[in-house]
């Protein structure tokens, strides 16, 4: 009897408990302010802690108050039938479209501009990077990009200044080679707009005996799981609007498919192109670039490779993840790991992005080529081969926001209003969906 009454008594306390924290966090959101974009868009929750105060809760879904992009285009999402047609569905300024056809090109005018997209020519059989098991000869002629990041402008100038496209956009490089050392993605919202413009690029320089090679970083490892943590607030409502990022960027879509065929290392001649680099261990695990890259594309397929093959295009220390030639929280690589790791594939130099230079950065006598110039502080240059030399060239400046971004405008929480609700609901699902996410593989 005495354990019965005790039971009772225990869950009376533990409910009123709950009924306590239940009123504290009404309370709570009740007093809390929601942060939009200029444009509409949720940024973050702002939750009272103390009278003075605030806790910031990101807002992850996508979620707005009747949001309107002026002039922003995302997508297209295309994907084809075995008949020859396809579907694509693109956002453009405030709502979704769609169009089925067999055309030769999807036109898209949006915000008073207009884009074309060959849909005949990307439905031939596309570039297949990795088909060499990403080895080939040092081409005559390499330009090298790296973490573009969403950043169209910035590409677009220069591809035109490295005399990689013409006045148009066109392929102009004729038989030579360009390579973006990973992470064309998130942070800007012009996502879906380089990743076309690439893929474009890559079946125009295929046609003139020339290659592009979009090597993937760990963003678009990101992407391809899911992850929108990094992506722009506005590219995230947007993909909210044509069914989450991994309905946009799945395998049956044109560059969903794309992306999963390309390749996490290049190696043209004696040079090694990889986005973080390549550490000790992954040198001493055996596996060659055509490894490398075979264990990645096997993880797409959903037939993963053995571990080591997993810690090396995925784990922490591989070769999109890896800082140790640069950051010493990874554990500096010396002069003799680096030579031990290029003895290992017979290499003379690797060339990484990734990990934030002032420049373009020559370490260990030229055996190692930093360059990541991605912030507005950072040289405008770039890195090009000519002959199988090594020489820095001037290009766009990024043209990036300031580091310090300005605060969107805050309102209210609306307690009684079910489409705050709705999107705080949201949030919180998809903060689960992203905590699911297999980490690091």
């Amino acid at each position: 009897m005495n354990i019965k009454k005790s039971l009772r008594w225990l869950a009376i306390l533990l409910s009123g408990m709950l009924v306590l924290l239940l009123a504290v966090a009404g309370v709570a959101l009740y007093n809390s302010k929601l942060e939009v974009t200029p444009n509409g868009v949720h940024s973050r929750l702002y939750v009272p802690v103390s009278s003075m105060k605030y806790g910031k809760v990101s807002m992850l879904a996508g979620t707005g108050d009747n949001a309107t992009l002026p002039g922003f285009l995302d997508g297209p999402v295309v994907r084809r039938a075995a008949d020859g047609s396809w579907n694509a569905a693109w956002f453009c300024e405030d709502r979704t479209h769609q169009q089925q056809a067999a055309d030769a090109q999807l036109v898209i005018d949006c915000g008073g501009k207009r884009s074309v997209y060959p849909i005949a020519l990307a439905l031939a059989p596309a570039p297949a990077p990795a088909a060499n098991g990403g080895v080939l000869l040092m081409p005559e002629r390499v330009a090298v990009l790296s973490d573009i990041e969403g950043n169209l402008p910035f590409l677009d100038g220069s591809l035109a200044k490295l005399g990689v496209t013409d006045a148009a956009g066109a392929w102009a490089y004729g038989k030579g080679h360009l390579v973006i050392v990973g992470d064309a993605v998130d942070r800007g919202r012009d996502v879906f707009a380089v990743l076309w413009r690439l893929y474009t690029l890559a079946q125009e320089a295929q046609r003139a005996g020339g290659g592009v090679h979009m090597l993937l970083g760990n963003h678009e490892q990101y992407i391809l799981r899911g992850n929108t943590t990094r992506a722009h607030l506005e590219h995230v409502y947007a993909l909210d609007q044509l069914g989450g990022p991994i309905a946009a960027f799945a395998a049956d879509t044109m560059i969903g498919g794309w992306l999963r065929a390309q390749p996490v290392v290049l190696q043209m001649g004696t040079v090694l192109f990889t986005h973080g680099g390549i550490s000790k261990a992954t040198a001493d695990s055996g596996l060659t670039v055509a490894q490398l890259n075979e264990a990645m594309r096997n993880y797409w397929s959903g037939t993963p490779s053995a571990k080591p093959a997993l810690d090396a295009v995925l784990g922490q220390g591989g070769v999109t993840q890896y800082r140790g030639y640069l950051d010493e929280a990874d554990g500096l690589a010396s002069a003799e790991d680096v030579q031990h790791v290029l003895d290992r594939f017979g290499a003379s130099t690797v060339v990484v992005g990734h990990t934030l230079v002032d420049k373009v950065t020559m370490l260990h006598g030229g055996r190692v080529i930093a360059v990541d110039v991605n912030t507005n502080d950072a040289a405008d240059e770039a890195l090009v081969f000519e002959g199988g030399k090594a020489r820095v060239v001037p290009v766009l400046d990024r043209g990036l926001p300031p580091e310090q971004k300005a605060r969107g405008q805050q309102r209210d929480f609306q307690f009684a209003s079910a489409s705050d609700w709705r999107a705080l609901g949201r949030s919180a699902w998809r903060a689960v969906e992203l905590a699911r996410l297999p980490h690091p593989y």
